[in-house]
């Protein structure tokens, strides 16, 4: 059997409407749960990003150095810097990353790093934000050189450090002979020389060395390199600014669900205006509590797609009611209950709804396979939008149109005597 024809047939989802109304009602119970575990483990329910709790930004300005293969590493590092972070007893601040964004390229790129406030705004602005920047300043941009070890007759050792650049200013390669003294304290060393390019250090020693100091003596020999990057602070979300913006974001979505709710009732009925809106609650529900769940940071970014979701979900429901109307008015659909009329014009849409979500499922996905990871943020939201919207459509607002419509027609007054009477008469 064809699954066109397969999906022709009525399977009376309108009817089978309790099993699909408990599963968003399951759904928002397990939520319900999460949270509470959440807000006990981690003490706050809901990971809200800085949009809506306040924060800080930092620039992190690396230019060529910033590559593809090494952005990963780049951000590992910068994680690690605001976890470290402490106070002079040695107590983490609890920084915490909320995103990093690349911005630029080239000569130009750089990464734009969010995060929360450890505290108030004078211990933020004096204190932490200049020891943060002063440490991811000393931390990344440094020059590592690459090391090769190897022993020499008459029992010592041969350490080979290399460069990426040459070492031709003499103060620079005593400093790093100091430092490479220093390292190697307690241990005879026979020489430190440059080679003629400069780009080389070879370091002799007239006893072994452990894979210990090898590591010291790299450490030690790791040159700063402040001039090719900077460190710089970005904005400031306040919180004030941050529950504006909240508020602006509900406002923008109740003014489009009350515009979506005018358009149908004018359109087709105030029935199955309520109804789609009904749906599009439902839609943004799921999405919030698969955010909640999988504790995924809400932020501006899953207002845009949720707002996206709206308008996608709003288009599929219009055209299952649209049919709807087509069928109410009908001949076969004389005296028929409107579950039938649902039941009949779901079935009849049912291909497209569903070749419709998966052609924007397969887009969608690709993006958040392949896309960068600013683009999945905003991809992941979207394909659960996508997926509850498709649901919503089909067996929810369908079932509800039908719902209110025969009870109104169990509540609204026969008429057979009226039609008794008339024949009476004739």
């Amino acid at each position: 059997m064809k699954i066109s024809n397969l999906l022709e047939k009525d399977f009376h989802l309108v009817e089978k409407k309790k099993i699909f109304f408990l599963i968003p009602v399951a759904i928002v119970v397990v939520t319900a749960i999460f949270m509470l575990v959440y807000g006990l483990v981690l003490g706050s329910p809901v990971n809200l990003g800085i949009d809506f709790t306040g924060g800080y930004s930092i620039d992190i300005t690396l230019g060529t150095k910033l590559t593809d293969d090494n952005r990963a590493v780049y951000e590992r590092q910068i994680n690690e810097i605001f976890e470290d972070l402490s106070d002079e007893n040695g107590e983490s601040y609890g920084l915490k990353v909320s995103s990093i964004q690349l911005q630029g390229e080239a000569e130009s790129a750089s990464l734009h790093v969010l995060y929360n406030a450890a505290g108030d705004e004078r211990l933020m602005d004096e204190v932490i934000n200049p020891a943060l920047q002063q440490k991811i300043q000393a931390a990344i941009f440094k020059i590592v050189p690459s090391v090769a070890h190897e022993s020499v007759s008459g029992g010592g050792s041969k350490i080979v450090l290399s460069y990426n650049f040459s070492l031709a200013v003499d103060s620079t390669f005593t400093d790093v002979q100091k430092a490479i003294r220093g390292a190697l304290d307690g241990t005879a060393v026979d020489s430190i020389e440059r080679s003629e390019d400069a780009r080389t250090v070879t370091v002799v020693t007239s006893s072994p060395v452990t894979d210990e100091i090898v590591s010291k003596v790299v450490e030690a020999a790791t040159i700063d390199d402040r001039f090719s990057g900077l460190v710089s602070p970005g904005n400031t979300t306040s919180a004030s600014f941050s529950a504006e913006l909240l508020w602006s974001a509900l406002a923008a979505i109740l003014a489009s669900v009350v515009l979506m709710l005018v358009y149908i009732a004018f359109r087709f009925e105030l029935t199955s205006g309520l109804s789609a809106i009904i749906a599009l609650f439902h839609d943004i529900l799921i999405m919030f509590c698969f955010m909640v769940i999988f504790h995924i940071e809400i932020n501006s970014t899953f207002i845009a797609a949720l707002i996206t979701i709206l308008g996608y979900s709003i288009n599929n429901t219009i055209i299952i009611f649209d049919r709807v109307r087509e069928n109410n008015k009908s001949m076969y659909a004389s005296g028929s209950s409107a579950t039938f009329i649902a039941n009949k014009s779901v079935s009849e849409t049912l291909m497209r709804s569903i070749n419709t979500a998966l052609t924007t499922l397969l887009t969608i996905g690709m993006v958040a396979i392949l896309g960068v990871r600013d683009i999945k943020i905003f991809a992941l939201p979207i394909i659960i939008g996508l997926l509850a919207g498709t649901y919503s459509s089909i067996c929810i607002s369908p079932a509800i149109w039908a719902s209110w419509k025969d009870r109104k027609k169990k509540d609204k007054p026969s008429e057979p005597k009226k039609e008794l009477k008339k024949a009476a008469t004739v």
